[in-house]
């Protein structure tokens, strides 16, 4: 796994678009499929979500991986009431699966 760790800039797509921005990245980008990549660097195809929203994540990040030809990423924006341990549940689905998928946290 790859972590990398931010400051808390609001809502999901600011947060995301604030991430994008510090990683060089292109927010909100278009794909052949007509979906919108959170955030296209030269190397990941990065969906991000909220802790608990992380089931969506995987099924988007590969989508994404596979319409932009990088490799799939998921933005984890761990929110500060949470209590439930969300990454270890990713972490867990993504090892069992062997999932290409890299994984960048954030704090909310």
């Amino acid at each position: 796994m790859l972590f990398f760790v931010t400051q808390s800039y609001g809502s999901e797509s600011k947060i995301s678009d604030y991430w994008c921005t510090s990683v060089n990245g292109v927010s909100q980008f278009t794909t052949k499929d007509r979906t919108y990549v959170d955030c296209l660097t030269n190397e990941f195809a990065v969906e991000a979500e909220y802790d608990y929203n992380w089931k969506e994540a995987i099924g988007q990040s590969l989508h994404y991986a596979e319409t932009t030809n990088r490799q799939a990423a998921i933005l984890f924006i761990k929110r500060k009431e949470t209590k439930k341990d969300y990454l270890s549940e990713l972490n867990r689905v993504i090892t069992k699966f062997e999932l290409p998928i890299k994984v960048f946290i954030t704090e909310e």
